[in-house]
Protein backbone atom coordinates (compact mmCIF):
# COMPACT_ATOMS: atom_id res chain seq x y z
CA UNK A 1 0.00 0.00 0.00
CA UNK A 2 1.41 3.35 -0.56
CA UNK A 3 1.41 6.25 1.89
CA UNK A 4 -0.78 8.49 -0.20
CA UNK A 5 -3.42 5.89 0.61
CA UNK A 6 -2.60 5.97 4.56
CA UNK A 7 -2.27 9.20 5.38
CA UNK A 8 -4.29 10.47 8.15
CA UNK A 9 -7.25 12.87 7.90
CA UNK A 10 -7.71 14.69 10.82
CA UNK A 11 -10.50 17.63 12.21
CA UNK A 12 -11.50 18.61 15.24
CA UNK A 13 -14.54 19.03 17.13
CA UNK A 14 -16.20 20.15 20.60
CA UNK A 15 -18.14 17.12 22.12
CA UNK A 16 -21.84 17.89 22.94
CA UNK A 17 -23.24 14.78 24.40
CA UNK A 18 -21.82 11.08 25.43
CA UNK A 19 -23.73 8.50 25.04
CA UNK A 20 -23.59 4.75 26.34
CA UNK A 21 -21.76 3.37 23.04
CA UNK A 22 -20.24 6.62 21.75
CA UNK A 23 -19.17 10.56 21.84
CA UNK A 24 -21.10 12.89 19.70
CA UNK A 25 -19.26 15.84 17.92
CA UNK A 26 -19.96 18.89 16.76
CA UNK A 27 -18.07 19.57 13.73
CA UNK A 28 -18.25 22.94 11.72
CA UNK A 29 -18.03 22.54 8.05
CA UNK A 30 -16.73 25.56 5.90
CA UNK A 31 -17.59 27.00 2.28
CA UNK A 32 -14.71 25.22 0.11
CA UNK A 33 -13.52 28.50 -0.85
CA UNK A 34 -11.89 28.76 2.40
CA UNK A 35 -8.31 29.46 0.39
CA UNK A 36 -9.53 31.96 -2.11
CA UNK A 37 -8.17 35.50 -3.29
CA UNK A 38 -11.44 37.01 -3.42
CA UNK A 39 -12.90 35.39 0.55
CA UNK A 40 -12.97 38.97 1.90
CA UNK A 41 -15.92 40.08 -1.05
CA UNK A 42 -17.29 36.74 -1.70
CA UNK A 43 -21.00 36.02 0.15
CA UNK A 44 -20.38 32.08 -0.33
CA UNK A 45 -17.23 32.79 2.03
CA UNK A 46 -19.24 33.04 5.13
CA UNK A 47 -21.60 30.00 4.72
CA UNK A 48 -20.92 27.64 7.60
CA UNK A 49 -23.00 24.66 9.22
CA UNK A 50 -22.15 22.70 11.99
CA UNK A 51 -22.53 19.11 11.85
CA UNK A 52 -22.87 16.71 14.59
CA UNK A 53 -21.50 13.34 13.82
CA UNK A 54 -22.21 10.03 16.41
CA UNK A 55 -18.37 8.09 16.68
CA UNK A 56 -18.24 5.64 18.32
CA UNK A 57 -16.31 4.58 21.35
CA UNK A 58 -15.24 2.02 23.53
CA UNK A 59 -15.25 4.25 26.64
CA UNK A 60 -16.72 7.45 26.27
CA UNK A 61 -15.67 8.52 29.57
CA UNK A 62 -12.34 9.79 28.65
CA UNK A 63 -14.29 12.50 26.90
CA UNK A 64 -16.10 16.01 28.95
CA UNK A 65 -18.94 17.91 27.05
CA UNK A 66 -17.43 20.73 25.70
CA UNK A 67 -14.04 19.36 24.55
CA UNK A 68 -12.30 19.77 21.64
CA UNK A 69 -10.70 16.32 20.08
CA UNK A 70 -9.45 15.43 17.43
CA UNK A 71 -11.15 13.20 14.80
CA UNK A 72 -9.01 11.09 12.72
CA UNK A 73 -9.89 8.93 9.51
CA UNK A 74 -7.58 7.55 6.83
CA UNK A 75 -7.51 8.56 3.04
CA UNK A 76 -7.96 4.71 2.68
CA UNK A 77 -11.10 4.89 4.48
CA UNK A 78 -12.32 7.64 2.67
CA UNK A 79 -12.29 5.99 -0.73
CA UNK A 80 -13.35 3.23 0.42
CA UNK A 81 -16.56 5.15 1.64
CA UNK A 82 -16.50 6.98 -2.21
CA UNK A 83 -16.51 3.60 -3.28
CA UNK A 84 -19.99 1.89 -1.26
CA UNK A 85 -21.68 5.68 -1.60
CA UNK A 86 -20.98 6.82 -5.41
CA UNK A 87 -19.00 4.19 -7.58
CA UNK A 88 -20.61 1.05 -6.84
CA UNK A 89 -24.49 2.14 -7.21
CA UNK A 90 -23.78 3.97 -10.17
CA UNK A 91 -21.79 0.98 -12.13
CA UNK A 92 -24.85 -1.00 -10.85
CA UNK A 93 -27.14 1.18 -12.51
CA UNK A 94 -25.40 1.84 -16.02
CA UNK A 95 -25.15 -2.12 -15.98
CA UNK A 96 -28.71 -2.84 -15.42
CA UNK A 97 -29.99 -0.43 -17.84
CA UNK A 98 -27.59 -1.22 -20.65
CA UNK A 99 -27.97 -5.17 -20.05
CA UNK A 100 -31.49 -4.97 -20.08
CA UNK A 101 -31.23 -2.46 -23.34
CA UNK A 102 -29.50 -5.50 -24.83
CA UNK A 103 -31.85 -8.54 -23.81
CA UNK A 104 -35.16 -6.48 -24.45
CA UNK A 105 -34.44 -3.46 -26.54
CA UNK A 106 -37.28 -2.00 -24.44
CA UNK A 107 -36.32 1.08 -22.50
CA UNK A 108 -39.29 0.98 -20.08
CA UNK A 109 -37.86 -2.01 -18.86
CA UNK A 110 -34.30 -0.95 -18.64
CA UNK A 111 -35.33 2.26 -16.49
CA UNK A 112 -37.66 0.17 -14.35
CA UNK A 113 -34.36 -2.51 -14.12
CA UNK A 114 -32.03 0.41 -13.07
CA UNK A 115 -34.87 1.78 -10.55
CA UNK A 116 -34.85 -1.87 -8.98
CA UNK A 117 -31.15 -2.07 -8.71
CA UNK A 118 -31.32 1.67 -6.78
CA UNK A 119 -33.84 0.20 -4.78
CA UNK A 120 -32.38 -2.89 -3.82
CA UNK A 121 -28.93 -1.49 -3.34
CA UNK A 122 -30.53 0.84 -0.66
CA UNK A 123 -32.05 -1.90 1.10
CA UNK A 124 -29.10 -4.21 1.24
CA UNK A 125 -27.21 -0.75 2.84
CA UNK A 126 -29.99 -0.87 5.27
CA UNK A 127 -30.28 -3.76 6.33
CA UNK A 128 -26.35 -4.27 6.77
CA UNK A 129 -25.09 -1.16 8.24
CA UNK A 130 -23.28 -3.05 10.86
CA UNK A 131 -20.89 -4.98 8.54
CA UNK A 132 -20.86 -1.56 6.27
CA UNK A 133 -19.63 0.68 8.28
CA UNK A 134 -17.69 -0.83 10.94
CA UNK A 135 -14.50 -0.38 8.84
CA UNK A 136 -15.20 3.11 8.03
CA UNK A 137 -15.52 4.25 11.40
CA UNK A 138 -14.21 7.58 12.58
CA UNK A 139 -11.53 7.53 15.25
CA UNK A 140 -12.00 9.99 18.15
CA UNK A 141 -8.73 11.46 20.01
CA UNK A 142 -7.90 13.80 22.95
CA UNK A 143 -6.20 16.93 22.19
CA UNK A 144 -2.79 17.03 23.30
Amino acid sequence: MSTANNCKLEHTGTVVELTTDGVKVRVEQRAACAGCASQASCTLSTEKKDEIITVACSNPTLFQVGETVKLVSTRKKLYTALFWAYILPLVGLLASVVVCMELYNDELIAAVSGLAFCALYVLVLYCLPKRITRPLQIEIEKLV
